[in-house]
């Protein structure tokens, strides 16, 4: 990790175990090395500070570009290594830098459902993730992050934030994947199935 974000990661990996008695595991999932996709469900804005907190490299991730209209804010995201993304349609230039990222050994964090889930339940994936995953042919290391939804409620209800990484979907299966809207459609729905596994494990405390 380069000394600014080795910074920003301590400082936010403290206050999470003050305030929220942060727990994480399943750290030695992820590749040392290579480019890898950090494939997470979404609840909350502060998710991807959260899981770049939990994992054990530095994170590179998109955001919708109206988080860069705030020149302060949009400076520090920039800072951490987020870069823009435009919802609502195929973004073919966030993909190719997304792409280009993880074939320069980067590891990206991935929302597969393209946005926050209000109500805690899964959404369908986008295609996206299934796009970049197969462009890239790298690992992807599903997570799940429990109880980001409401802080102040799991402040007050003292529970804990929970961050878990479950086993890589392996480079041998993707490969078998049609590099089509089908095949893309079918990389997301592996993932999200594997999120969901893991969700009963972080929950259980089993992991």
């Amino acid at each position: 990790m380069r000394t600014h974000y080795f910074l920003g990661w301590a400082i936010i990996n403290l206050m999470l175990r003050i305030l929220w008695r942060f727990k994480k595991g399943g750290q030695e999932f992820i590749p040392k090395k290579g480019g890898v996709i950090i494939a997470s469900n979404h609840a909350a804005y502060v998710d991807p500070p959260f899981v770049g907190a939990a994992s054990s490299r530095e994170l590179y991730y998109l955001a919708k570009k109206e988080l860069f209209h705030n020149g302060i804010f949009g400076w520090l995201i920039r800072k951490y290594n987020a870069f823009p993304v435009s919802r609502g349609f195929f973004d073919r230039k966030a993909i190719s830098r997304a792409v280009e990222l993880l074939k320069q050994g980067k590891a990206l964090l991935l929302f597969p459902e393209g946005t926050r889930s209000r109500d805690g339940n899964f959404l369908e994936p986008k295609l996206g993730v299934g796009k970049i995953a197969k462009e890239a042919g790298v690992p992807i290391v599903p997570a799940y992050i429990g109880n980001s939804g409401n802080l102040l409620k799991t402040f007050l209800k003292r529970k804990r934030l929970r961050i878990g990484f479950g086993l890589p979907v392996p480079t041998s299966w993707l490969d078998k994947i049609p590099k089509d809207k089908e095949g893309y459609k079918k990389i997301g729905q592996e993932i999200m199935s594997r999120i969901k596994m893991l969700k009963e494990k972080v929950e259980n405390d089993d992991f």
